[in-house]
């Protein structure tokens, strides 16, 4: 302990749940490894299997923090990074603090598998899994992706769901298998501990493994290449995970800086003989340099051996370590026993390597301080200290084991293992010595309480209730009497038990035993409301809360608490949830209730199928605009109350708001999905009359499917969204299911292509004008060209749908010189536009990369004998970044040329300062989402007047879009912008009627809108 070392070390710490295991063990060593040859320091904080772990152990020694899994709280990561302590992480995301991640790609391995299988030449191959967990949701969807790549299409009743990741959950996987009489012939389980499950029931049953079926895992565990047949499987390179944090910690400490991306250390493919594998050349050998074959290959001890040292050394407690040391020959320095209440410390118990008995710690350290400064640590030594916080059972109280051993001696990986174990070992038996502490004081408690329980009994507002264990009698006091105004319980002072239960609700006492149940065996706390009967046979609610007064065998003999009437809650409670989770129109469930019980479902049944259906009535506006909107609500509570009809409780009925309905149905496949689906068109159609009007709605439906479609309740909705929008553009069909293709285009979007070609030639497509006023005058200065389109095919396209269509089509640039074309031939015709100040042309992002677009643009205008400064190109901002370099070229070839250039939807894209300062711009746009939020919050009306400020500071013209109220304008007044449009002024019109809406006074330039 008394060595000379050279001074500043860095420290990193690592929290962790255990320090041995396969897991946790090879990290422990690597980083045990990695820390002696680089000359840094470690502090291993083992957390326990809790994520609320947020003790600020040995805060103020660390230059870094490593996080394995989730093993430190979110609030003890946001406190580590407050003081500018670089925190990494393995295998859990803490976003959105700034954690670099690393971790293990899970698709990796199953992907090897998968190909592994296919090779040996296996054509059906199932799925293990409990998708309850993070990591094998991964190493499901990439089994998923790799079987429909390989096959077309996934079958659902090749996946095993099981409800854990042991060997329990093999046997349950292996159970199902043989019920289903699946025909797979290999299963890829999502763990080591779940396939050496299923190889043993599969053994139990007669089953041959692999000849009859290959079981292969994911984890590469100890005990997997023990089993018969050895089991094949994947490593998840903890080895190369640890290492790879390791040196990134060193260079934070160093100064490099933060960054986000995701570090992913691909997974191995570790080749034994459950897969079927019979070619001893082809399995995987374990390197004799990794840490893991040391791991594997501890010298001289026996399981047993070591087990019963452990058990024999760690109930003993903290005094075990020196014996411990010597058992397992590891290189403790000192080790120290501490009590810890709210983060303040003190140390119990201190010992040192060759001593006999406790000694007293250095002058230097304190016996007692803040936790952030536990233990001690010489600042001179090269060491490790292991932390081990243990949980009394008491709030904010714990025990500090802290164990220190040298780095400058050698270092053995496979002792050190061995004591990590007993360490982990010792750490329970002082937690069990804690809890039964705990316990003992809370006895005495208990005791205590029971001499005050007469005053309480007299002077309390609840009703107070003593039951007698062991003799099943039950006493009360007069203000239960009161509460149920029951004579037969006012005439005595105490009765059987049982009696008392003739008067709870017939529903409620599976739940209230089931409470007492767990009170009395689990020590859960006793808090629990139910219904009971009063003398007019009417039903309160009430609340009970109870504790059990246990004798020193830790046996409950009685049973003590209150009741209070809580019924009027409980109705104001109903009220209230019926408001947050109903839709006060129609009375069914609106979108925060049904979103909640997809994401339940998904929850608790993984991997079950379930239909989500999104409904959209068609011409329901014309309705509400040619009878009034009391009559379209009229109907919408008449399909409301038909759906409810005709659908039963199995599914949730949702109205999402307007005329949309969304369904979550109990339906396995698509033929019942679609049975489901056309009843409830069939009762859309029911004719309602109201007002002597009689009127018949239509809808479209589109259905999304969990699992295939999405994981989460958002995807599957917006899944079903694009489906009922593609069953409303194709008319007849009306119903859809949600396919992949829909996201990326359908066959509406081929005939939109079509016909948009034909209309270019045709003349169909149009150009509308919207007028940009004076700010202060409220003038038109300008106006923007937007095209639009009336197909005699199609009707009516929406800009949005053929300008998309026109972009994926290669279009753009055919309709973006056929819209430059009309606007210059209007304004060689019009007298108004000649007269304006600016005509805007919007520019899309693929136009503006093509590399004679500025030539083309200007030779156009020149053609029509036109002033290119009455021009304005309108770009986006992503425009602008999709290739800057040619953009910026084209840009100021058009500036250079006179035309002036704006940025359109500024603020919705990637806006930045230096993005304003690059760009050869005159003009800016603020989204018209921003103009319509000012009048909700002073603080988006601040924000926009930044934006405002920014603008008008680089010297260019500002114009707000979307301005619709009055109120906008005077909220905007105070403002320095320059120009408004929207759809207060006018909105999009054929330049005709815009001359006719706002005639020239030739004399003034000015406009009067006429009336």
């Amino acid at each position: 302990m008394k060595i000379q070392t050279l001074n500043n070390r860095p420290t990193i710490g690592v929290i962790l749940p255990m320090l041995s295991g396969f897991y946790m063990g090879e990290l422990n060593a690597t980083l045990r490894q990695m820390a002696k040859e680089r000359g840094v320091n470690l502090v291993f904080i083992r957390s326990g299997h809790r994520r609320d772990f947020d003790l600020p152990i040995a805060l103020n020694h660390l230059d870094a923090l490593i996080v394995v899994l989730h093993a430190a709280s979110y609030q003890l990561v946001e406190l580590a990074i407050s003081k500018n302590i670089p925190v990494l992480s393995l295998g859990a995301s803490y976003s959105p603090l700034k954690v670099e991640q690393f971790v293990s790609v899970q698709s990796d391995g199953v992907t090897a598998l998968y190909q592994w299988l296919l090779e040996q030449g296996h054509q059906q191959i199932g799925f293990c899994g409990d998708l309850s967990i993070n990591d094998v949701r991964a190493r499901f969807k990439a089994f998923q992706h790799t079987v429909i790549k390989h096959r077309g299409r996934f079958d659902a009743t090749d996946f095993f769901s099981v409800s854990n990741c042991s060997l329990a959950g093999g046997r349950e996987a292996a159970m199902k298998f043989i019920e289903r009489r699946s025909q797979c012939s290999a299963i890829i389980c999502a763990t080591d501990q779940n396939a050496i499950g299923m190889v043993e029931q599969f053994k139990h049953l007669g089953l041959e493994i692999p000849n009859q079926v290959a079981v292969v895992g994911i984890d590469n565990v100890f005990f997997g290449q023990q089993i018969q047949p050895p089991l094949t499987t994947v490593d998840q390179q903890l080895e190369t995970l640890a290492t790879d944090a390791f040196q990134r910690a060193i260079a934070r400490i160093d100064g490099a800086p933060y960054c986000a991306d995701i570090i992913q250390i691909p997974q191995k493919l570790v080749i034994r003989q459950s897969c079927g594998n019979s070619d001893p050349a082809l399995e995987t050998k374990e390197s004799p340099d990794s840490v893991r074959h040391t791991l594997l290959n501890v010298d001289g001890r026996s399981p047993v051996e070591i087990f019963e040292s452990f058990y024999s050394q760690a109930q003993n407690g903290f005094s075990s370590i020196l014996d411990a040391q010597s058992l397992y020959g590891n290189n403790l320095d000192w080790a120290c026993l501490a009590s810890c209440t709210k983060e303040r410390y003190e140390v119990e118990s201190w010992v040192e390597q060759g001593m006999t008995c406790p000694s007293s710690p250095p002058k230097e350290s304190a016996p007692e301080g803040d936790v952030r400064d536990f233990p001690y640590l010489d600042s001179n030594a090269h060491f490790v200290a292991t932390l081990m916080p243990i949980a009394t059972g008491q709030k904010q109280q714990w025990q500090l084991v802290a164990v220190v051993d040298s780095l400058f001696d050698v270092q053995n990986i496979g002792t050190q293992s061995v004591f990590s174990n007993y360490l982990d070992m010792l750490s329970l038996f002082i937690e069990r010595d804690a809890l039964l502490h705990t316990s003992t004081l809370r006895q005495k408690n208990s005791q205590a309480l029971l001499q005050q329980l007469k005053v309480v009994s007299n002077s309390s507002n609840d009703g107070i209730w003593d039951w007698n264990l062991l003799t099943n009698q039950l006493r009360w006091n007069s203000r239960l009497v009161d509460m149920l105004g029951n004579k037969f319980l006012s005439r005595k002072r105490q009765i059987h038990c049982d009696r008392l239960f003739h008067f709870i609700h017939p529903d409620d006492i599976n739940k209230l035993e089931e409470c007492i149940r767990s009170h009395l065996v689990d020590k859960t706390p006793f808090k629990t409301e139910f219904r009971i009967r009063k003398h007019d046979k009417s039903y309160i609610w009430v609340q009970a809360n109870g504790s059990a007064v246990r004798n020193s065998a830790d046996q409950a003999v009685r049973f003590i608490g209150s009741m209070t009437d809580v019924t009027q809650q409980r109705e104001s409670a109903a009220k209230i949830h019926h408001m947050a989770y109903f839709d006060s129109l129609t009375g069914v469930a609106n979108r925060r209730k049904i979103m909640e019980e997809i994401a339940e479902h998904i929850r608790r049944s993984p991997g079950v199928p379930r239909a989500v259906m999104l409904m959209d009535l068609n011409r329901f506006k014309i309705i509400n605009d040619s009878f009034g909107h009391h009559v379209g609500d009229a109907l919408l509570c008449h399909i409301a109350n038909q759906l409810q009809n005709i659908l039963p409780s199995s599914h949730t009925i949702a109205r999402l708001g307007g005329d949309e309905f969304l369904f979550f149905c109990n339906a396995q496949n698509n033929d019942e999905s679609s049975d489901i689906a056309q009843a409830i068109l069939q009762a859309t159609k029911t004719p309602m009359i109201h007002e002597e009007i009689e009127l018949v709605s239509q809808g479209c439906l589109g259905i999304a499917f969990y699992p295939y479609d999405g994981s989460d309740a958002a995807e599957l909705v917006k899944k079903a969204d694009i489906a009922m929008y593609r069953a409303k553009q194709s008319g007849a069909q009306k119903v859809l299911h949600y396919n992949d293709t829909m996201a990326i285009g359908s066959q509406s979007l081929v005939q939109i292509e079509h016909h948009l070609n034909q209309a270019l030639t045709k003349d169909e497509i149009t150009v509308f004008y919207q007028p940009q006023c004076c700010s202060q005058t409220q003038q038109i200065i300008s106006v923007e060209a937007l095209a639009r389109w009336e197909s005699a095919t199609l009707g009516s396209v929406p800009p949005s749908q053929f300008i998309q269509v026109a972009e994926s089509a290669g279009l753009m640039g055919k309709l973006g010189d056929y819209i430059l074309n009309r606007v210059c031939q209007d304004m060689q015709h019009s007298a108004w536009l000649q007269s304006l100040h600016r005509v805007a042309v919007n520019i899309s992002a693929k136009q503006l990369v093509q590399a004679q677009f500025a030539d083309e643009v200007i030779q156009t205008i020149h053609r029509y004998a036109l002033p290119p400064e009455r021009f304005c190109i309108e770009i986006t901002e992503t425009a602008a970044i999709s290739d800057y370099d040619l953009c910026v070229q084209s840009l100021e070839a058009l500036r250079n040329a006179g035309i002036h250039i704006a940025l359109d939807d500024f603020g919705t894209g990637f806006s930045s300062l230096s993005l304003l300062k690059k760009l050869p711009l005159d003009e800016v746009k603020i989204d018209r989402s921003f103009i319509g939020d000012i009048t909700q919050d002073q603080s988006h009306l601040e924000f926009v007047s930044t934006m405002i400020s920014m603008g008008k500071s680089l010297g260019y013209r500002v114009v707000a879009e979307g301005v619709e109220t009055a109120e906008q304008i005077a909220l905007l007044s105070g403002s320095d912008l320059d120009l408004l449009q929207g759809y207060y002024f006018s909105r999009p019109q054929p330049l005709g009627e815009l001359e006719q809406l706002y005639p020239l006074d030739l004399n003034t330039y000015t406009y009067t809108q006429t009336t």
